[in-house]
């Protein structure tokens, strides 16, 4: 069976020039124990190297980076609800994690009213509306 971190790091390499680390630097293990989505994830590995053996004839880590791609994508076809499911929580996991968040400038907070800061908004492009008036009839 193909480990769990070259499938992650396949679907998310992260970016060097960017600062962005791969899916297999954040702990993806525990938050898949802490969820109970262990087994979801040796489906998921199980049914993207059935699809290697099928369509390519050899494992995923022997695959250049595009036939990887193509075939996570023909998980799809495959299984639809493994796959969405095991995205999900696999962006999940990446996306809350302090040091992604930390790079793509979002904080662990709400936007408002403490958290981060939003621009100020133009709300003279709304007074042609308000002048308008009202649009409705009243119903008897």
């Amino acid at each position: 069976m193909t480990d769990l971190h070259i499938v992650i790091d396949a679907m998310l390499p992260g970016d060097l020039e960017l600062g962005m680390p791969s899916a297999s630097l954040i702990d993806f293990g525990t938050y898949l124990k802490q969820f109970d989505k262990v087994e979801l994830s040796k489906e998921f590995v199980s049914m993207v190297d059935k699809v290697c053996h099928e369509k390519h004839g050899i494992a995923f880590d022997q695959l250049d980076g595009m036939q990887k791609i193509q075939a996570i994508n023909a998980c799809k076809l495959e299984n639809v609800k493994v796959f969405s499911e095991f995205v999900a929580h696999l962006l999940k996991a990446y996306y809350t994690t302090p040091c992604v968040l930390l790079k793509i400038g979002a904080g662990s907070v709400p936007p408002f009213p403490q958290g981060n800061p939003l621009g100020q908004d133009d709300w003279t492009i709304l007074e042609p509306v308000y002048e308008r008036g009202p649009i409705w009839r009243v119903v008897q």
